[in-house]
């Protein structure tokens, strides 16, 4: 990534052609806001997998190294997880946490500047005083195992 990454809506990265080992993640949205769940290609091409309402989950099949991206779906605002603004697999054998997701500051300070600027020094203030945060929650979903039977 270069010093332009933070202007553009998606990262200038992609997944790698690398055989990898498959991991099950489950993206789970606890924000107040839908949002949208991209996996970023080979070609640095954002794939969007879904858009995901409050409390809504995505169960999705993919690989270490293939870097996934969230954002805001009715304004495309970017969102972070584990304070990151790109979340990579990682395979585990304990639950895989996402645990932060919030608009970055400089989408912040972007929205300041269509407000009056009376408004944009109280509403700085505000921000700096209220610590909000959502979160989109990344885990394996629960592995179901056949019944056993019981001997006669």
């Amino acid at each position: 990534m270069d010093g332009n990454d933070s202007i553009l809506l998606f990262p200038d990265l992609g997944a790698s052609p690398l055989p990898s080992q498959e991991i099950r993640v489950r993206f789970v949205n606890r924000c107040s806001f839908p949002i949208d769940v991209f996996w970023l290609s080979q070609k640095k091409e954002p794939t969007k997998y879904g858009t995901l309402r409050e409390k809504q989950y995505l169960d999705v099949r993919t690989y270490k190294n293939h870097p996934w991206v969230a954002r805001r779906a009715i304004d495309g605002c970017k969102l972070q997880m584990n304070t990151m603004p790109i979340y990579w697999p990682e395979p585990t054998a304990h639950a895989n946490l996402i645990t932060l997701i919030h608009e970055t500051s400089t989408e912040i300070k972007e929205q300041l500047l269509n407000i009056p600027r009376e408004l944009q020094d109280e509403v700085n203030k505000a921000i700096e005083t209220k610590k909000e945060y959502y979160e989109v929650v990344c885990r394996f979903p629960a592995v179901r195992t056949a019944p056993r039977e019981e001997p006669e």
